[in-house]
């Protein structure tokens, strides 16, 4: 079953999907989790993640903003570290196919951030 990623963008038609496998999509719902403080988006994520949805663009600032940066900086690395080790990806018939699809949704992160700042929705000191 696939699920998605949603962020949030400019405005209308510009639509910020990211849709991955299960247990890819468990990985990264429990990395956005980790960067939510807010007790009740804290539970709006884990209720969409188990219904196989997050989205980000319904958390609350400073929430979003942190999410979307701690995406597009870390999880690079946590894709490589946590998800796909290389003691896992030297198994794997494929490993690159796979690391550059989780690692999109950093790039997502980074377009999203773009867009927002771009826009004036949130401040140009996102980095």
């Amino acid at each position: 079953m696939t699920k998605l990623v949603s962020f949030p963008s400019s405005g209308p038609g510009e639509d910020l999907n990211w849709f991955a496998t299960s247990s890819l999509f468990d990985e990264v719902a429990a990395f956005v989790l980790r960067h939510v403080a807010d007790d009740r988006a804290r539970r709006d994520i884990a209720a969409g993640a188990a219904s196989g949805h997050v989205f980000i663009g319904e958390l609350p600032e400073p929430d979003q903003t942190k999410v979307l940066t701690a995406l597009r900086d870390i999880f690079p690395g946590h894709v490589d570290s946590e998800i796909y080790p290389p003691q896992v990806t030297a198994r794997m018939d494929d490993p690159e196919t796979f690391v550059a699809r989780a690692k999109s949704l950093a790039r997502m992160a980074g377009r999203s951030i773009a867009l927002r700042t771009a826009s004036g929705a949130v401040p140009d000191s996102e980095g």
